[in-house]
């Protein structure tokens, strides 16, 4: 895996104007060791330069540069062949170089890409966001300040010093804290996420991982064949992994999963239940099935050993349905858009 960190500095400091002066990009492997680190310098479209902007290189160099066009194809490639795109509030660099090439008139480059910002926020369960030279000082690392090269360097040793501390892999870490990409595409820009998923997000990925996994036929009988089980919400959303893990072995048993209401086993942490849960199982308990509860510790017990499963899709699992969340809402938006010019139309007429 190649990693591609890089950041962008301005002459006024505006999304708008084609001010970007510098691409400071490095390049590193999986073990991030450091592959290529380069500083490049532009003209900037615009003439005026913001006197609080601080700026390494001296004005008249920057000038004398080569404007973005002439490194456009350079730069696209960069993007190109990097499997995974890092940057520090990140936002900020993917506007200033999606208005350089809109200003231009050449296509947006399109790539996904992870707000270390974002990411040491989230980590180290900070109140409000670090500005880079702050969380350099924190881990010790020196650095020449608002030069592009130099903070796309020390952006990539963040990213590092994180996965080190929790003995992870750079995947492992972004799927640990639920961390999704952006996307950049030639249409449309979506932030870097993260956080613990949503209820609906969780339920999603539960119920394409049951789709896949469950039985549509009894083939034998034994093991959990005819018991079926419904789980508190503490367990389903509590920990998405482990929940998977048991559905996938209940399968594997000739079990079944599925809800309260036709299931005829509990399963709960310590055999406690919510207000929502308890007037479910009284429900439940009235009918002519009764439905046994029995505590997580008694269900691993059944189970015995849980398979070892692979879940690092759910991250691009999650940004796909976002997107398609996203689509609806803005494909719904245009629709009542529509009936009301409609009806405005109507009532004129």
């Amino acid at each position: 895996m190649k990693i591609l960190s890089y950041d962008i500095e301005s002459t006024t400091g505006s999304h708008s104007d084609a001010s970007m002066c510098t691409f400071g990009y490095c390049i590193a492997d999986e073990k991030f060791n450091i592959l290529e680190q380069r500083d490049i310098v532009m003209r900037p479209y615009t003439r005026r330069y913001e006197p609080r902007i601080k700026l390494h290189y001296d004005k008249s160099f920057i000038k004398a540069q080569q404007p973005f066009p002439f490194w456009y194809e350079e730069i696209k490639g960069l993007f190109a062949s990097c499997d995974l795109i890092i940057g520090f509030s990140v936002s900020n660099d993917v506007d200033f170089l999606n208005n350089a090439c809109q200003v231009y008139k050449l296509d947006k480059i399109v790539y996904d890409f992870v707000d270390v910002q974002l990411l040491h926020k989230t980590v180290y369960k900070k109140q409000n966001m670090c500005g880079l030279e702050g969380v350099a000082n924190e881990f010790g690392i020196e650095y020449l300040a608002h030069r592009s090269d130099e903070d796309a360097r020390v952006t990539l040793l963040v990213l590092k010093r994180m996965a080190s501390d929790l003995g992870l892999s750079v995947d492992e870490l972004l799927r640990r804290f639920h961390i999704t990409p952006g996307v950049n595409s030639q249409t449309e820009t979506f932030p870097c996420t993260n956080g613990t998923y949503t209820k609906k997000e969780i339920n999603y990925l539960i119920n394409l991982f049951i789709e896949k996994n469950r039985r549509h036929s009894r083939r034998y009988k034994g093991g959990l064949s005819y018991k079926s089980f419904a789980f508190s919400d503490e367990i389903r959303y509590g920990d998405i992994d482990l929940y998977r893990k048991m559905i996938k072995r209940i399968y594997d048993l000739n079990g079944r999963v599925g809800q309260i209401e036709n299931s005829n086993h509990f399963v709960s942490t310590q055999g406690e239940f919510t207000d929502k849960e308890k007037k479910s199982l009284t429900l439940r308990n009235e009918g002519r099935k009764r439905i046994t509860p029995i505590t997580l510790e008694k269900m691993l017990s059944m189970l015995g050993e849980l398979p070892n499963i692979d879940f690092s899709s759910d991250v691009e699992l999650v940004k796909q349905h976002r997107r398609e969340v996203r689509k609806k809402r803005e494909q719904a938006r245009l629709e009542r858009k529509a009936q009301f010019e409609k009806q405005r139309e109507k009532k004129q007429g």
